[in-house]
């Protein structure tokens, strides 16, 4: 078992990002994306401790999955606030690896995010955020690597989970 991460929210451990059943397949949202791809952003070691634990084996995930508006997102995020070089790498990857599977967004989802993200006046998400939830549900994930707490208003799991402390 890979050894504890020192990171801005505490000691990381894969267990931070063990389902409470085994699944394959996670989505990774923009945010963690970009804390991945940015060297400079605070929760960068946190994503770094993720990738090494799917890497070593101590996670079950198989699968990273990212959507259109994931992509557009975390690259136009990347390239705005840390480096066109950071963007293309992150991009690069996407194409290159085999862990990250690339789900677009049916027409049906997106019109059902739409509707929802005019109804909910009370929750300040993103479009993207919506997009992102419905599309988990018509995938059935209902785990996402995020640090965006949006997320918590919607049926799904995020992780890292959070420590009680």
């Amino acid at each position: 078992m890979a050894e504890p991460v020192e990171t801005p929210i505490g000691s990381v451990t894969a267990d931070h990002f063990r389902p409470g059943h085994v699944r394959h397949q996670v989505v990774v949202g923009p945010k963690f994306l970009y804390a991945l791809f940015n060297p400079q952003d605070k929760m960068h070691v946190v994503s770094r401790a993720f990738m090494d634990f799917v890497r070593d084996g101590d996670l079950p995930f198989r699968r990273l999955v990212v959507n259109d508006h994931i992509v557009d997102e975390a690259a136009t995020r990347l390239k705005k606030q840390a480096s066109i070089r950071n963007a293309g790498a992150f991009l690069e990857t996407l194409d290159e690896s085999s862990l990250y599977q690339f789900e677009s967004v049916s027409v049906e989802v997106f019109g059902e995010a739409k509707d929802t993200f005019i109804s909910w006046t009370d929750l300040d998400a993103s479009f993207t955020d919506f997009i992102v939830a419905s599309h988990m549900a018509d995938l059935e994930i209902d785990h996402i690597l995020t640090y965006d707490r949006h997320y918590d208003a919607f049926d799904v799991t995020t992780l890292p989970y959070r420590s009680q402390n």
